[in-house]
């Protein structure tokens, strides 16, 4: 199969990692052809010298979603598709904003579109709620023109896609995100990201951008409250997201009990859930975050929103608290700093939970097996 893997509309950490973990999984299929399509964001991690002559990059200078810039772009796209002739078309998370020839399977991931109910909407001004019904009318429609199948990494996802664009169930497919190789493969090293740990310090994870739905500016009310109930015990909060976002958004108090490190390459993902203590997501929208199955890989317990689009992912392997309240919020880190069976438990139960994800290698054998699938029909 010759198969175009387009990842030049990805900017953001989430779909990035997913992008590179499935580019360097197809390493393992080598009866295929494989030609990629990187963005700016996506070629920092890749070197393609690491790969075998059946792999040909191609990094594409801007955003095929930009207005005006785009409109090149999109041209290039088009004459690339032309040059190559593929079979197939991945584009790891749609919309793609072009339309090749090939098929094209979407990758799904806008949660704004499905999660009508999510609280979220209830703290957005009366503005960006406009913003989000307008982007869902475009996106709607360039996921119905760019192509016509679609993946989802939850049953419950999947469903209501079929819903929003009206589409054939038979055009949606269900494959669960997981972590990257680079965390079944890791081991402690002296090269860690982080400072060597005090003793009375607990280390809180928080891996993600600053975007509203990650709901990070509630630590503005937690930070302060948990310092007035835990003070035999210095609870540290680590953050991967813009420096400049982060002082814009966060008091000057607040910033004193964090450590960012802005943006990390994947491959150094997994040291830093080695070096922390629990992950903490107080989300309140999302199709899936990988952040879950990397914890529990990696052994940490999870605290998150009690939300069905978390519950549905952790079960039994995750604390769950309101969002929205910081006092919940402060009430559950505190148990989970000061209850070590808790911790205990959380991790073994992600553990058994891990199970029903799929590997890195799975995930990608499942997003060949969709194209094949997809071709054998269109040829029989």
């Amino acid at each position: 199969m010759k198969l175009i893997i387009n990842a030049s509309n990805l900017k953001t950490t989430g779909v990035v990692q997913v992008a590179v973990s499935f580019i360097t999984e197809c390493i393992r299929f080598n009866s295929n052809e494989y030609y990629i399509f990187m963005s700016k964001t996506v070629s920092e991690q890749i070197s393609p010298s690491r790969f075998p002559a059946n792999f040909t990059f191609y990094s594409i200078p801007d955003y095929p979603q930009h207005i005006i810039k785009g409109l090149r772009i999109r041209r290039l796209l088009a004459i690339l598709e032309s040059k190559i002739k593929p079979d197939c078309v991945f584009s790891v998370f749609g919309p793609s904003w072009w339309t090749p020839k090939a098929p094209n399977v979407m990758g799904y991931a806008l949660a704004h579109y499905l999660y009508h109910e999510s609280p979220i909407f209830s703290i957005l001004s009366l503005k960006e709620r406009f913003r989000i019904k307008l982007l869902s009318i475009v996106h709607k429609y360039l996921f119905k023109k760019n192509g016509c199948f679609y993946v989802c990494e939850t049953e419950d996802a999947s469903r209501r896609l079929i819903k929003f664009l009206t589409c054939s169930e038979d055009h949606v497919f269900t494959v669960s995100n997981t972590y990257n190789h680079y965390f079944a493969t890791f081991h402690p090293s002296g090269s860690l990201v982080l400072p060597p740990k005090s003793a009375s310090e607990f280390r809180i994870l928080i891996m993600s951008t600053f975007v509203t739905h990650k709901n990070i500016t509630i630590l503005n009310k937690v930070i302060p409250l948990l310092k007035t109930q835990l003070q035999e015990i210095e609870v540290v909060f680590i953050l991967t997201v813009d420096n400049q976002v982060l002082h814009e958004k966060m008091s000057k108090e607040v910033l004193q009990s964090m450590v960012n490190l802005g943006r990390l390459p994947v491959s150094k993902c997994p040291s830093l859930y080695y070096e922390c203590d629990a992950l903490f997501l107080p989300t309140l929208m999302e199709c899936f975050s990988a952040n879950f199955p990397e914890a529990m890989i990696m052994n940490k317990p999870i605290l998150t929103s009690n939300l069905p689009f978390c519950t549905e992912v952790c079960k039994d392997a995750a604390l769950y608290c309101d969002p929205l309240d910081p006092y919940d919020i402060v009430e559950k880190i505190i148990r989970l700093v000061k209850d070590q069976n808790l911790r205990d438990s959380l991790v073994k139960n992600g553990r058994h939970r891990l199970r029903s994800f799929d590997t890195a290698e799975t995930r990608a054998k499942k997003y060949l097996e969709i194209c094949e699938n997809i071709l054998r029909i269109k040829a029989g």
